[in-house]
């Protein structure tokens, strides 16, 4: 009986922990696309002060974004008008309503992964949170005290208007409701810690993408890798697998400082592999490389998250990180 008790009691403790309510922050989303696409088509000019009253800075935001003018613009009106009765439009619109009759769930993961960055840096604003309809064009829309998530780019990655779209399938890959709270908190620390280093090399470039995803895996540490890098588990077991491998090939080549832009983005822009590396690579697949050196100088030395994400001097991290893959 002790033996049965044994082995049962650490699973019973494993189930209850999963079951415990995690800390949150109570979140709200709010949808400018319900509001705008609820207005009578008869009404837009009349509708337009209301929108501006209800969603603020995000309003002349996402007009600027879509339209090129602000809701002061004479012209404004008409534009709005051809946005709300495209045709495309309010198939995506549609499709948007039949995927996301509730929000709750991402509320939920929002909520606790901005508990997670309130504890981190409390001197931080928590952003408000909207969704909107892009056209398909940004996922994530980012200002000062806003975030705003295209629900249109969000439909599930077998999405019909994709295909139609001719959305490449690495693209595809993300477009879906599981990285939505993912992609919410990477693009919020990418913005609120900017890239801003006076030299621009291949190893700032990594070093500065792995803080972000070491910060993002902080942010939701119960969050698979793949999620959190846009990966397929092939692809993630690729990167664990040739860690080393792909260190090595930067060494030997002499890339880690290499300015040119052109070795730069063929390491860091989206693609669907790596052209540097095989075509088994996903793309950006040394943003791994760069977390794995993170997480490495962060067992090494006693740095608050903040000041890792402040700090510039990548040459001293890269250093100090004591990285052997």
């Amino acid at each position: 009986m002790k033996s049965i008790f044994k082995y049962l009691l650490p699973a019973i403790f494993l189930i209850f922990n999963s079951c415990r309510k995690q800390p949150e922050i109570p979140l709200k989303i709010n949808r400018l696309e319900q509001s705008m696409f609820s207005i009578p088509i008869d009404s837009i000019r009349e509708s337009i002060p209301r929108l501006e009253q209800q969603y603020g800075e995000l309003f002349d935001l996402y007009s600027i974004l879509m339209f090129r003018m602000s809701p002061q613009n004479p012209k404004y009106p008409e534009e709005l008008t051809k946005f709300l009765v495209d045709h495309h439009i309010n198939l995506a619109y549609k499709r948007v309503m039949e995927v996301y009759p509730s929000l709750k769930d991402i509320e939920t993961g929002l909520g606790r992964a901005f508990y997670n960055y309130q504890k981190e840096f409390p001197e931080r604003v928590i952003p408000s949170v909207f969704t909107l309809i892009s056209g398909f064009g940004e996922s994530i829309i980012v200002a000062d005290t806003i975030l705003a998530i295209a629900l249109d780019n969000y439909l599930g990655t077998n999405e019909d208007m994709y295909f139609r779209l001719e959305l490449p399938k690495y693209r595809r890959q993300t477009m879906d409701r599981k990285y939505i709270v993912p992609n919410c908190m990477k693009e919020w620390l990418s913005t609120e810690f900017s890239y801003n280093d006076s030299i621009d090399n291949v190893l700032t470039n990594i070093l500065y993408e792995g803080k972000v995803m070491y910060a993002l895996q902080r942010m939701l540490p119960n969050t698979p890798d793949s999620l959190l890098f846009g990966y397929t588990p092939d692809q993630i077991r690729w990167c664990r697998n040739n860690t080393a491998q792909m260190w090595t090939f930067l060494v030997e080549n002499k890339m880690l400082y290499s300015k040119d832009y052109l070795t730069i983005n063929k390491l860091i822009g989206p693609a669907p592999f790596t052209s540097l590396f095989t075509r088994e690579s996903p793309g950006r697949a040394v943003v791994w490389l760069g977390y794995r050196i993170i997480e490495s100088y962060m067992k090494n030395n006693k740095v608050s998250l903040e000041a890792l994400l402040k700090d510039n001097d990548y040459q001293q991290i890269l250093v100090r990180a004591k990285f052997r893959p």
